[in-house]
């Protein structure tokens, strides 16, 4: 009985694929204003011209440039595996895990690259988007079931925070590839309802691949279930796993993320105002038509680096050594004596800071080691107080005063209200269910974010510049 109820649902998983294929399905955007490009897959066999699309976002229409094929744009992907690694997996099956990535490994592009995250009890970072295909193999060699708890809430959680990552040389596209039968028995507190809101909210997109040993039970049911509605919502795919045979699973995620199509567009009435702006794309041939959409945050573009200099000819260089040597000797004569002046004026107010700061609100240095912030208050009681800050692993920000930096002059900051975390070389912050939330560059944060520096941090009414 228990094989007919796999068979059965294997048949229904492939009658749900079969539907998701014949339909067009956003995937994802990228945004750098006036300019988008919009992700998607269409119908097998579809004669596309980019006159057949007709793109808004909000009340604005968008003018579509191009339509390719995303194999011929040159283009990479961010690849993050997921990867379950509590005891429900049985050995064979992580072996056939680890040689379904190293298949995957092989079939990379040169400007694919790929991270792996690792979920049980804890959640691990195992390895950050590289594309060093060493590193990346030696983190799946390593790979193996320890735990007892499945936090799969969390991976996934952590995997959307790490597909919003904007580095410089990181693929635009990214893709979560989880395999799981989206049971999750941690006790770590964070819903599916978290996971979705995250999904709506930032998306990337989720394959995922669901297996579950017979008999099926009614949470087994509902964990499928849950895993193919995130992957529909975040524009990604589900797929129905043997649980004997995970390697054809992983090869058909792998299709379905390498066939799309890149639609670039440009949006000169847009604005990017940090608010929340639905996306509505329409295809049609005169015969047929199809529609797909999302909900996308326009948020505001860091300030562009200076274009880079154009090296001088070697005449050039030679002429100009009299000159900046000379300019170095004043530039250096000035800044002794600029810090002699500072060192003395210095001394009396620090003196009288000793005497009046109080000790909650000193500069804080808890270890030696880590990375060392520096917090100036732009906004709040206290505009222009600096302070420091050593975060080797985490750090506590609120009015308690058993945090890491106490701000007990703002009343609108809860007790404990955000968290810094510096893990993989990386600072991050995470709001604590704080009464009035915090911001990042004006925008509300709910998981870890991660920050740059001089980005703006506001708790309560004080605004918080981060340095590192």
């Amino acid at each position: 009985m228990r094989y007919f109820a796999a068979l059965l649902l294997g048949i229904m998983c492939g009658f749900v694929q079969a539907r998701e294929v014949d339909d067009l399905r956003l995937i994802q955007a990228h945004v750098h204003l006036p300019a988008l490009q919009l992700w998607l897959n269409m119908p097998a066999d579809t004669e596309i011209q980019r006159e057949q699309f007709n793109v808004s976002v909000g009340r604005h229409p968008a003018k579509v440039l191009a339509i390719d094929p995303f194999e011929k744009t040159g283009e990479g992907v961010g690849y993050i595996f997921l990867v379950d690694i509590s005891k429900s997996l049985k050995s064979r099956q992580l072996v056939q895990i680890k040689r379904s990535l190293f298949r995957w490994l092989e079939g990379m592009g040169p400007h694919d690259q790929a991270a792996l995250i690792t979920f049980g009890r804890e959640v691990t970072h195992s390895q950050v988007f590289t594309a060093d295909r060493f590193k990346l193999n030696n983190a799946i060699n390593l790979l193996a079931a320890t735990d007892m708890e499945t936090s799969l809430y969390r991976g996934l959680l952590e995997a959307i925070n790490l597909g919003r990552a904007r580095e410089p040389g990181l693929p635009s596209r990214r893709a979560i590839v989880v395999l799981s039968d989206g049971m999750d028995d941690s006790l770590d507190g964070v819903s599916v309802d978290e996971v979705f809101k995250q999904s709506r909210e930032y998306r990337v997109p989720v394959y995922s691949i669901g297996f579950a040993v017979p008999p099926l039970n009614d949470g087994r049911r509902e964990g499928l279930k849950m895993l193919g509605m995130l992957s529909r919502q975040s524009g990604g795919y589900f797929v129905q796993a043997d649980p004997e045979q995970l390697d054809s699973a992983y090869e058909k995620q792998h299709q379905s993320i390498a066939r799309a199509y890149r639609l670039r567009l440009d949006c000169t009435a847009c604005v990017a105002d940090g608010q929340l702006h639905h996306i509505d794309l329409t295809w049609s041939d005169g015969q047929s038509t199809l529609n797909d959409g999302f909900d996308i945050r326009l948020l505001p573009q860091p300030a562009a680096a200076d274009p880079p200099r154009q090296p001088r000819s070697e005449n050039e260089n030679e002429s100009g050594w009299p000159i900046l040597i000379f300019a170095v000797a004043v530039l250096a004569f000035l800044l002794g004596l600029a810090l002699i002046y500072r060192q003395r004026l210095a001394q009396p107010k620090l003196a009288a800071e000793q005497t009046t700061v109080p000790p909650a609100a000193s500069t804080i240095a808890k270890s030696a080691a880590g990375l060392a912030v520096t917090l100036t208050v732009v906004a709040g009681v206290r505009k222009g107080r600096r302070y420091r800050l050593n975060v080797a692993e985490r750090a506590t920000l609120g009015r308690a005063g058993n945090c890491d930096l106490v701000l007990d002059d703002d009343v609108e900051i809860s007790n404990r209200h955000a968290l810094l975390q510096f893990m993989n070389g990386k600072l991050s912050a995470r709001d604590l269910n704080s009464t009035n939330g915090t911001l990042v560059n004006g925008v509300p944060i709910h998981n870890d974010y991660p920050l740059r520096g001089g980005d703006l941090l506001l708790l309560g009414r004080t605004e918080l510049r981060v340095e590192f």
